[in-house]
């Protein structure tokens, strides 16, 4: 009988986006290397949905709360509600993977394996809209009363940073020491092609959310392409908060006079999404206090040059402290260098096909090879 894997994670797998993506990925190797997987979730996911966005993963065995509430369904407060599942689950594999982490170490069984890859960021400041919208300020309020963002992970056992970025602030904010060897997330960096028939125009990629700070990505972009005819895209995945995000993003472009120069991507198809970043020049990424990005490795992939805010781990780690791309600190900084990168651009100052070697660093294979050391450190 082969060994056989728990998986804990808290996020919507059948949703899209970055974070389920990096699950799926671990699913899908562990399924490869030969290993029986077993799922903890407080969501009743939809697989063949999860096959159309990413692929198929096999699970053994699911163990489901059946939590309806999705104000409650994240991290800290749903784990306490998970208990009796986790218990289960420990009784039927030989080594739990806990995404994140946090609380359910408390209810292991003696000497049960147990490890912890911490993907998301640590804290961080609430961005302007987040701020300023009541809906969202009331949520922030409860989870914060419910204890979501505390430092609930266990200090017993393994962590594996997704990024150096995170392994500091781990140590920085929390006390924490992780693991010296990282976990990068898989980047299917083959699905992305350099091409030389690029538009004047900058993107930014991701899920239309407040927290990815579009809105100041676009004050860039207004201040960069001013004197330009670049246009711009966003580009990415659509939540609960996107329309009245959107609307907000919208009134942003008004008031900056380039809401004729900007369009709005949502729930793209692959096949869309390839096409508007391999035929683009520019990423633009206003995320800060947060690990790397995986939309930043696909456009160096497809030789766009990268411009993001320089607190965070793809600053950093993706782009080795500006050899492979360009970072800022401010607004204002952001569009003074966009209006640069434009003019370097046009008389072929940046040659960014030349950064693509960085790309294999973060591939399938690099990935794999990591989760088989992590596999054999613990016993697995």
């Amino acid at each position: 009988m082969g060994k056989k894997i728990g998986i804990v994670v808290m996020f919507k797998l059948d949703a899209g986006g970055g974070a389920p993506r990096v699950a799926i990925d671990l699913i899908k190797a562990l399924n490869e290397f030969g290993y029986k997987v077993h799922l903890l979730t407080p969501w009743k996911l939809d697989y063949k949905k999860i096959a159309e966005i990413f692929e198929p993963v096999e699970i053994e065995k699911e163990y489901n709360a059946g939590i309806k509430n999705k104000f409650c369904v994240e991290k800290n407060f749903s784990r306490k509600l998970m208990k009796e599942e986790f218990v289960e689950m420990t009784k039927n594999v030989n080594l739990i993977i806990d995404i994140d982490g946090g609380v359910l170490h408390k209810y292991l069984p003696e000497n049960k394996k147990y490890i912890i890859w911490r993907i998301s960021g640590i804290g961080g400041e609430k961005t302007e809209w987040e701020r300023r919208n009541l809906k969202r300020y009331l949520k922030n309020a409860i989870k914060k009363i419910l204890g979501q963002n505390d430092n609930t992970l266990s200090k017993k056992h393994k962590i594996y940073a997704v990024d150096d970025w995170t392994k500091r602030m781990l140590k920085e904010r929390w006390n924490l020491l992780a693991e010296d060897l990282c976990l990068y997330p898989a980047i299917k960096t083959d699905h992305f092609s350099y091409t030389k028939n690029k538009k004047n125009r900058a993107i930014i990629l991701g899920r239309i959310s407040p927290n990815k700070r579009i809105d100041e990505s676009i004050k860039v972009f207004a201040i960069g392409a001013k004197n330009s005819d670049y246009s711009l895209v966003v580009i990415g995945g659509a939540t609960p908060d996107s329309e009245d995000y959107i609307k907000y993003l919208t009134q942003i472009a008004k008031e900056y006079d380039i809401e004729s120069r900007i369009e709005f991507i949502k729930n793209p198809s692959f096949e869309k999404l390839k096409e508007t970043v391999e035929q683009s020049k520019i990423l633009i990424e206003c995320q800060r206090d947060i690990s790397l990005t995986m939309t930043s490795i696909e456009c160096l992939a497809a030789g766009v040059v990268v411009l993001v805010h320089k607190n965070g781990g793809t600053f950093k780690e993706v782009l080795e402290n500006g050899k492979y791309g360009i970072g800022f600190e401010s607004i204002k900084e952001g569009g003074e260098k966009l209006k640069k990168i434009i003019k370097a651009l046009e008389i072929k100052k940046i040659r960014p096909e030349k950064f693509i070697g960085r790309v294999e660093f973060f591939s399938e294979n690099k990935f794999k090879e990591r989760l088989k050391t992590i596999l054999k450190e613990n016993g697995v």
